[in-house]
């Protein structure tokens, strides 16, 4: 354990220091409520006085920085999912029809061809991503293709109807507009 782990809200040595402070503070100040007083002018009580001083004082610092966290988390979400609606303002056609195809099978992962310019394209604007039970850095091969998901903040980012027109479009418009590959095993522009 590190000096950061003291600091942190959801890690033991928070619990304790709640323990400390709610215990404390009925013992200190619970009044005529708790059968166990102490008086902070007595050797025992000045000990434990500066304890509960401290941890209360560890708390209300664990608190603080747990809500500053959070409140940077929340900004960084809204700039990164800015980011994910200007990338997503940029894609071509293809790659639209890419990502559409995601939402047409209500699927969290598709097998692509892994060498395809648009998939490799959209591996580097991290929109997909390469799925594998080995770790991180390998994946399987079956044939020419492999499993691919999409990032789950761009997908939560993204409504269908609005931005593919989905209910707007007729089953053989969405079929015509769907990438060649996954039918015919070629990208036919």
């Amino acid at each position: 354990m590190s000096i950061k782990d003291i600091f942190e809200i959801k890690k033991l040595p928070s619990v304790f220091f709640l323990v400390i402070a709610v215990v404390g503070t009925f013992v200190f100040y619970g009044g005529n409520y708790v059968l166990i007083k102490a008086d902070p002018k007595t050797t025992v009580g000045f000990y434990a006085y500066i304890i509960w001083l401290l941890g209360c004082g560890l708390l209300i610092t664990n608190i603080i920085k747990f809500i500053i966290t959070q409140i940077r988390v929340f900004y960084l979400t809204i700039q990164l999912k800015k980011e994910y609606r200007k990338t997503l303002e940029n894609l071509d056609a293809h790659e639209i029809s890419v990502i559409r195809e995601f939402f047409i099978q209500n699927r969290h992962a598709l097998d692509f061809p892994f060498d395809h310019p648009v998939i490799t394209g959209l591996i580097s604007k991290d929109v997909l991503f390469i799925t594998s039970s080995l770790g991180p850095n390998s994946f399987m091969i079956n044939g020419k293709k492999t499993t691919f998901t999409m990032n789950k903040y761009m997908r939560s980012v993204i409504n269908p109807n609005e931005y593919f027109g989905l209910n707007k479009m007729t089953q053989e418009q969405i079929e015509q507009s769907r990438p060649h590959f996954l039918e015919k095993g070629i990208w036919n522009y």
